[in-house]
Formats: C-alpha cells, structure tokens, sequence
C-alpha cells in the first residue's frame, strides 16, 4: 500500500504543519533581523524531515516496520555497555557520554526503555520470554540513568511509569499492575542501597539550601534557575521573533550586566528547558512551534488508544510515549538542541505513525 504524496499532506496538513513550524519560525526570525544563516536550520529540519520519512515508511511492509522495536531494545542494551564503561561503573560523572551530553543521553536511554515496556502489546502473550525481555530493557533503562547520575532524568521516572501504566492499556490490567509494581520495586532498591542517589540527592538539597539562603546562585539547580528567568525575561523583551539562536549568549551578557544573571550564568548556550529555549530564541512563533511538534502528534495517537484492536493500540502508545517523553525531558534539559535526538524524534514519529494508517488499513481490509 502506498498513499500518493499529495493526498498525504493533505489529509494529515496539521500534522505536517506542526512539524515544519521551527523551520517557519527560524525564518521568521532572521526575516525580522535581515541577517540569514543557514546553520540554524539543521535542528528545525530534521524535524520537517518528519513528511518525506513517513512516505517513504508506509511503501514498507508493515511486519517490517514493527521490527523497530529491536532497534531500541539494542540502543538499551548498547547504551548501558557504554555508559558503565564511560563512567566507570558509576563511580564518574562525565560531561558527555559519546557524542551527546550525559543528560540527553541519559534520558534517551529511559525513552527508549519506556517505548519497549509499551511494546509488550505487539508481543503474543504466549511469549513469556520475549515479554520478560522487554521488562528487563525498561529496568535498564532505569539503570542508565542512575549510572550517569543524572537527576532530570530521575525526576521524568515517575511520568514516565504512569505513562507506561496509561498507554500499555493493550496489556492485561494484571500484567500492567505487575509491572508497575516490578518497577517502583527496583526503583526502591535503588534509592535504598545506591551511594550514588544519596550523593546526587544531597547534592541537591545543598543546592537548594544555598540558592534559597542566597549564599550561592551558582550551584547546578541555581544556575538552572537564573537561565529560565533569563528566557524569560528576553522573550518579554522579544516577544515575536525573539533574540535568534546567535544572538541568546549576548542576551544573556545582557542580562548580567543589569545584574539580573551571574557571570557564570553567561557561559550556557541554552536554556536547559526546550519550551523556554525556544521563546528566548524564536519568540512566540517558536512557543507555537515547540508546543505544536509535541501536542499535535500526540492527539493523532491519543485518538486511537480507545480502538479495540490490540495491536493500533500498542503502537499508538508508543508513539505518545515519544512525543510526551521528549516534552517531560525536555523540561530540564535540551533535547532538540542536539542533532542526533531531532532526527530520531521524527523518524520515531514518522514510523509509529505510518504503523497505525497501515495496520488501519488492514482492519479495513479483513474486516466482514
């Protein structure tokens, strides 16, 4: 089965809309300045490249498409190798793991293990073993995170377990039950017995403590802080088009010398927070572009997770699982900042996507 391009965009417009409107708000930006570079397109297309990806996906059979699901198991499964080796078994914390930062990676990492858990719908339930396979990749995608020590990827856990519990409805409500349960279990242990939590959390309690007895505003949260009132602060003064991606560390020194900022605050080169970024940089047209790549995916499958079909449920499950993992990540950390993490947000998209027209089609075929 293979749907027409045009009839494509026009029957999914909003969606693919959404999913150019960074590149429609880049443009916007330097229109307004009259200064073009073509650099700061790279991230906003690989998002947009979310249309030509999900018409070539549906000329794919759809036994082939569902194959993706071992492509995460194995980045689970990759990813820890790497990771315990990077940090030694835990006991370093370095900048970046590979070529990503720790924190993306990190969260990455738990994404992809979510996106198994759910996929559990798509696995027969005879298939004891491949099922207890994929609760094994979830609780590793935990691990990863704890091995990198990252903390905005412990604060998404807690989504993303009710996530789980919300999309596996294709799952029985005692499996989904038992799985909850395995999970908080294995997180307990953790938080009981890992040095490394009780470092990274007393870390932060100190943090907090001096940011709020204003004896440091350079602790890792108050820096955090100072960079989301900064965003906000040049987006009030930028409110359409916003300061451009070049031009947010000079907003930033800006900032500082009306003393609204520390000096070390200046030295970042975003937000840490992918809606705020995106507001500082490209002004309202940017909170509309963000907003829209997040939330208009997720309603095209949120629409299909009350469909009796078992397996449309499963894969529109996983698809929300994406869209709302990387806006939960995204909430303490740049996902989008990096390349790497846009093209596979698309490509993920574009593939669960084009796994629910086809399986759609299907039903329609054999039905009587």
């Amino acid at each position: 089965m293979q749907i027409r391009f045009t009839h494509l965009l026009k029957e999914y417009w909003q969606l693919h809309l959404a999913m150019v409107s960074l590149v429609i708000a880049v443009f916007l930006n330097q229109l307004s300045t009259g200064i073009f570079a073509f650099k700061y397109y790279d991230t906003a297309f690989r998002l947009a490249i979310f249309t030509p990806i999900l018409w070539i996906t549906l000329a794919i059979p759809l036994k082939y498409l569902k194959k993706v699901q071992w492509a995460f198991m194995v980045g689970v499964f990759g990813t820890v190798i790497k990771t315990y080796v990077i940090t030694e078994g835990g006991t370093v914390r370095p900048p970046n793991i590979g070529f990503l930062a720790t924190i993306p990676f990190s969260g990455m990492a738990l994404l992809f293990g979510a996106i198994v858990i759910v996929s559990i719908g798509w696995t027969e339930h005879r298939n004891k073993l491949l099922i207890v396979l994929k609760i094994l990749v979830g609780l590793i995608g935990v691990y990863i995170t704890i091995l990198s020590q990252t903390r905005g990827s412990w604060i998404a856990i807690p989504f993303f377990i009710m996530g789980i519990f919300i999309f596996s409805n294709s799952l029985r409500s005692r499996h989904r039950i038992a799985i909850l349960v395995l999970v908080v279990s294995a997180l307990a242990l953790f938080a009981t017995f890992s040095n490394v939590i009780q470092n990274r959390l007393t870390a932060a309690k100190a943090d907090v403590s001096m940011y709020v007895n204003n004896k440091s505003e350079d602790t890792s949260l108050g820096i955090r802080l100072q960079l989301w009132n900064a965003s906000l602060q040049l987006f009030k003064e930028n409110p359409f088009f916003g300061v451009g991606r070049a031009h947010f560390i000079d907003g930033l020194k800006v900032l500082c010398v009306r003393k609204v900022i520390s000096l070390t605050t200046t030295s970042y080169s975003h937000s840490h927070n992918e809606i705020l970024f995106n507001m500082a940089t490209l002004g309202l047209f940017g909170l509309l572009g963000i907003i829209s790549i997040y939330f208009i995916p997720a309603y095209y499958f949120a629409r299909e997770l009350n469909q009796p079909d078992r397996e449309l449920r499963t894969t529109a499950g996983m698809g929300l699982t994406v869209c709302l993992g990387f806006l939960i990540l995204g909430l303490t950390d740049m996902m989008f900042f990096w390349n790497v993490t846009g093209g596979i947000y698309s490509m993920s998209i574009a593939t669960f996507f084009a796994c629910v027209i086809k399986r759609k089609k299907e039903l329609k075929w054999i039905a009587p």
